[in-house]
């Protein structure tokens, strides 16, 4: 079974603010500035749930000149850092 990275808030906006984003999450209050790949990740999430495979592919079509490893290690610590804020879970 392919596990689906949930965004954990009903309620976040994203703005685009340069090159980075401003996530404001609604219910909590709590506003985390992120880097444009990350608040790429958490934009496409807010709008449907992806498996790991789909967000691997996801930053594959962004990074055709990372390796399958540097994509792996970026989304692990993508998704440690936004669980650990609360914003992403596991089913």
């Amino acid at each position: 079974m392919t596990q689906q990275v949930i965004i954990k808030s009903a309620k976040i906006r994203s703005i685009q603010w340069e090159e980075d984003h401003v996530i404001y999450d609604q219910l909590s209050g709590d506003t985390h500035f992120v880097e444009g790949v990350s608040g790429e990740l958490i934009r496409a999430l807010s709008e449907h749930s992806m498996s790991r495979m789909e967000l691997l592919n996801k930053l594959n079509e962004w990074f055709e000149d990372a390796t399958e490893r540097e994509m792996e290690t970026y989304l692990d610590d993508f998704i440690a850092r936004f669980q650990k804020l609360g914003l992403l879970h596991i089913e």
